[in-house]
């Protein structure tokens, strides 16, 4: 009897359950591993798990197709979003933002971080992921936006959808993104009073790639990384001068990486080099690796590359109501939490009002400061960068007590409740269309009788007006070798794809010069020699 379909029935309650577990993004397999522990005599295989799943999913389309499915769950939701099609009618683009992150991101509207990951949908549209980063030093989700490219026009028109839900007075300081020139077009046109910093992880990855080859010895590599190394470091713009102007006599020998310096970093050395950047609120973000970790914890969600937009949204969902838990909770625990360290007279003011990651470093420089444990001058790029007293500065100021307009609001925990969830960045919306609906009924009913009738029909046309029929994306095509290929497998891992700089560690290296690229017979050190 166990080969009929009637005996591997579910009951009622195991239908509930695996509705669940599928809203919690849990495989099947374990969904079934799940069931019969509660069930050891439940007779059903992984398959009628899967056509649960698929009859679920239909069921909750309810002859909606997917994109007005997805869009109807964005309204109800309180999302923040916007889509663009083109002419046929294919969505090109989408951007949300969930309640939660909007509340977050209006509250740390200081710093973000910006970068595209992708295996993430199975039209393989590139996904723009913005992070914040929250009084605790810990990353949160701010916005999502599926994009068909990544030309200037399409981070143009993602980042003015940011800065819709940002609003005027919530501006940022700071965005961090790699050496994406249409990302920083956008940026640069979008934020304008924004200070746009590059990631120095990614730009010695690049320089890995593009100089290393370059190198005979590993003694002479390792050199040139050290000597990079102290340029970026510079601490003024006079000390770079000095430091560029042995870079360029050092290695004037090496005209391939000199000319790519020169060519590709140079110009952008306000962006990443500490004479530059050490003078900007950057609370210590110089690196993109929040967004990456960001991109990893979102993949994890995921599992696979192949879900639909509707899928990656719900998945998104969790995602981001998980990490609002831990921030709410990490709120909350610190706000009465008081260190043995900390109870002396200096941090009277500060301690409960402001993140234990402010607070370890505040004491780290009142330690300095009380043991004499400091540089000889003062720079004052700690405090420029971090918004937090440095040593010198709580040494000069010859206080018992720091008064707690001295911490930059981003470490403020006093003043942020999040308890509104979801519902909390819909308050300031929904006020105003209450107050447009009474201007628009006291001045309906001034109105003679004829215009009454107009503005009704015009009223009755904007109610009635129909969402307009949205296909799915069409499918990118991949990049690098076709689909067609017997080299290549379709896979549906959320696992990127190497880097140039890690198929350079990793590449065979020719046995005369260690380069890669090319072998001992086309060595164009043994061509010359």
């Amino acid at each position: 009897m166990s080969g009929h379909p009637y005996c591997r029935r579910f009951s009622n309650e195991e239908i509930m359950r695996i509705k669940e577990m599928c809203m919690a993004g849990i495989p099947p397999r374990q969904i079934l591993s799940s069931l019969r522990q509660s069930n050891p005599h439940l007779r059903a295989i992984s398959r009628n798990i899967y056509n649960k799943k698929a009859k679920i999913l239909e069921e909750s389309l309810a002859g909606r197709t997917v994109i007005q499915a997805l869009v109807d769950e964005l309204g109800e939701g309180g999302f923040s979003y916007n889509i663009e099609y083109d002419q046929e009618g294919y969505l090109t683009h989408l951007f949300f933002a969930h309640p939660i992150s909007i509340e977050l991101s209006k509250s740390y509207p200081h710093v973000f971080l910006m970068d595209c990951t992708y295996k993430t949908n199975k039209y393989k549209m590139p996904l723009l992921d913005i992070i914040g980063v929250s009084s605790f030093n810990t990353s949160f989700y701010s916005c999502f936006v599926f994009m068909q490219k990544e030309e200037e026009k399409d981070y143009v028109w993602a980042l003015e959808m940011f800065n819709k839900i940002l609003g005027v007075h919530n501006q940022p300081l700071v965005i961090i993104s790699d050496r994406e020139l249409a990302l920083m077009n956008a940026i640069r046109i979008v934020f304008p009073s924004a200070c746009n910093l590059l990631c120095v992880w990614h730009i010695e990855k690049n320089i890995l790639a593009n100089c290393k080859p370059h190198f005979r010895e590993e003694v002479d590599w390792v050199a040139f990384l050290s000597t990079w190394a102290d340029l970026i470091k510079s601490p003024n713009e006079s000390s770079f001068d000095k430091a560029w102007d042995c870079f360029e006599n050092e290695y004037k020998e090496n005209a391939a990486v000199l000319n790519y310096i020169k060519g590709t970093w140079l110009p952008l050395k306000e962006k990443f080099v500490s004479a530059w950047t050490d003078e900007v609120a950057h609370l210590g973000n110089r690196a993109t690796s929040r967004a990456e970790g960001a991109h990893a914890t979102l993949k994890k969600y995921l599992q696979v590359s192949t879900g639909g937009l509707r899928e990656v949204k719900e998945k998104i969902c969790l995602a981001i109501e998980h990490q609002f838990q831990e921030i709410k909770t990490q709120l909350s625990s610190e706000k009465v939490r008081v260190p043995h360290g900390l109870r002396i007279p200096f941090f009277k003011e500060v301690v409960t009002h402001v993140s234990m990651f402010a607070l370890d470093e505040l004491y780290k420089q009142h330690e300095a400061a009380k043991y004499g444990n400091l540089s000889s001058q003062c720079t004052g790029h700690f405090f420029k960068t971090m918004g937090i007293p440095c040593g010198h500065m709580i040494k000069d100021m010859k206080i018992q007590v720091l008064p707690l307009n001295a911490i930059h609001n981003q470490w403020r925990i006093d003043a942020r409740l999040f308890n509104n969830d979801q519902h909390a960045s819909l308050d300031d919306e929904n006020d105003q269309i209450n107050s447009l609906l009474l201007d628009f009924k006291e001045k309906y009913e001034k109105l003679p009788i004829l215009q009454k009738d107009d503005t009704k029909r015009q009223l009755s046309q904007f109610v009635g007006t129909s969402f307009p029929l949205i296909l799915e994306p069409k499918i990118q095509p991949h990049k690098g070798r076709p689909l067609g290929s017997k080299k290549r497998n379709e896979s549906s891992s959320t696992r990127r794809e190497p880097s140039k700089f890690e198929i350079v560690e990793k590449s065979r290296k020719c046995s005369v010069c260690k380069g890669v690229g090319h072998n001992k017979s086309t060595c164009p050190f043994q061509v010359a020699s």
